[in-house]
């Protein structure tokens, strides 16, 4: 089914099918339990990447209820996150070269576009535990300027 769903992303504007793929699997690799799936996806026109899970108002609800009782990899345990990532958008694309690169700066990347898409979601409780990555994630972008 990846495959065929990575399919529709190929073209000059796009990374190859071999390369979402390989992209995904790291990404997943880098996040772990915190998400279900990496997969791409052709519904994003502007941004990045997306966070989904299967029942997003009852997400929400059990953020805003029960979140400050359970530990970090519960809530991600039982949230399920899927996160879909653009393959034609310059950030995503940018990404899979740093993963060869630069895979430190392309790690703190994927969870910082993760954590961004989290908030976007409306599942994060307080958005500013999200400042301290941000901050390792500027002070690696900047080490060469």
């Amino acid at each position: 089914i990846f495959i065929i769903i990575t399919f529709f992303f190929v073209g000059d504007d796009s990374l190859k099918r071999s390369e979402i793929n390989d992209l995904s699997a790291w990404i997943k690799e880098k996040l772990g339990d915190k998400v279900a799936a990496v997969t791409a996806t052709s519904r994003l026109e502007s941004h990045p990447c997306v966070v989904t899970v299967e029942e997003m108002a009852a997400a929400r609800h059990f953020i805003r209820t029960q979140s400050h009782s359970v530990s970090e990899d519960r809530r991600y345990a039982i949230l399920q996150p899927k996160f879909e990532i653009n393959p034609k958008h310059p950030i995503i694309k940018k990404m899979y070269t740093l993963m060869g690169t630069n895979p430190v700066l392309g790690e703190l990347l994927a969870k910082q576009l993760f954590a961004n898409s989290m908030v976007g979601a409306g599942l994060v409780e307080d958005p500013r535990t999200l400042l301290t990555s941000m901050n390792d994630l500027l002070v690696k972008a900047l080490e060469k300027h």
